[in-house]
């Protein structure tokens, strides 16, 4: 089920066991491709006006037409580089920098049951946008990275700061969906016909074994997979992206690294997941809209 019931923020830490220091490795380590050539280059991509298939999910989910004026998205996540010069030009600290903690997806040695999150989830102190998974990670190395460790807030935040805003659902889904007509198999958003991966996302069993066949264990550059028919980067799998919202639930859209055919299947534009508006975890991003030039 793509909206799962959202358990209240006291729920969520007690189920995710405080920890001091992450063990690094698995989804976190190096990529088995070179970083290099995910190269796609900053900017923003005009989105014209259109109807998107809001929702549209295969033939037994065809969506609803909704009509969406143009709009400017950025091309790619916004990157930890892009996020270090808003920090050093307004000062500004994020919510986990604030508590001391945030939610960090923590490997599995051994199969678990899926019927509960927190085997894999860990609030973690010291967790933050500059030590994504705790203490003793960073961003060296990760400048084009998307940053994670954001919540809903941060990310609007950085967007005034753009001169945009958090897209809506909306606008949101007519940029990943392209000039898509029709009703599209929801794998093939992440895999091509022969079945290998076209986004980045969990390849294997979750949560014990990603075999980054698409050459990621882990968050990925921006830029490194084909961009769509718009020319937008990164919409399905890689990071989830916060979306334009109001109240204590917020809508993240797009799915994850950590998305797999045995648990979420969230690569596809029609998925969306709650999130608890005030918390940011080490899976989740954003990008920003802009209005067209009248």
């Amino acid at each position: 089920m793509d909206r799962p019931r959202l358990s209240p923020r006291r729920r969520w830490r007690l189920a995710l066991a405080p920890v001091a220091v992450l063990a690094l490795g698995g989804a976190g380590g190096q990529p088995s491709t070179p970083r290099d050539r995910c190269l796609s280059g900053d900017g923003r991509v005009r989105v014209p006006a259109g109807i998107v298939l809001l929702g549209e999910d295969g033939l037994d989910r065809p969506g609803r037409a909704v009509a969406v004026p143009g709009f400017w998205i950025d091309r790619h996540e916004v990157t930890n580089r892009q996020f270090a010069a808003f920090v050093a030009a307004t000062g500004y600290r994020t919510q986990a920098e604030r508590e001391g903690a945030s939610a960090v997806f923590v490997q599995p040695t051994e199969s678990v049951p899926l019927d509960n999150a927190a085997r894999w989830w860990r609030f973690v102190s010291g967790a933050d946008w500059r030590h994504p998974r705790g203490p003793g990670s960073g961003l060296a190395g990760r400048d084009d990275d998307p940053v994670v460790q954001v919540d809903r807030a941060d990310a609007a935040a950085y967007a005034r700061w753009a001169g945009g805003a958090l897209p809506s659902e909306a606008q949101w889904e007519r940029a990943a969906r392209g000039n898509q007509k029709d009703a599209v198999d929801p794998a093939s958003w992440a895999f091509d016909g022969a079945g290998k991966p076209r986004a980045n996302v969990w390849e294997g069993v979750f949560p014990v074994r990603d075999t980054a066949e698409d050459g990621f264990a882990g968050i990925a550059p921006v830029g490194c997979f084909q961009p769509n028919d718009f020319g937008v980067y990164d919409m399905v799998g890689n990071v989830w992206e916060w979306t334009a919202g109001e109240g204590a639930v917020g809508l993240v859209k797009g799915g994850s690294h950590l998305c797999a055919m045995n648990y979420c299947a969230n690569f596809r534009p029609a998925a969306f997941q709650a999130q608890e508006e005030n918390l940011g975890t080490s899976h989740i991003g954003f990008r920003v809209a802009y209005r067209a030039a009248r």
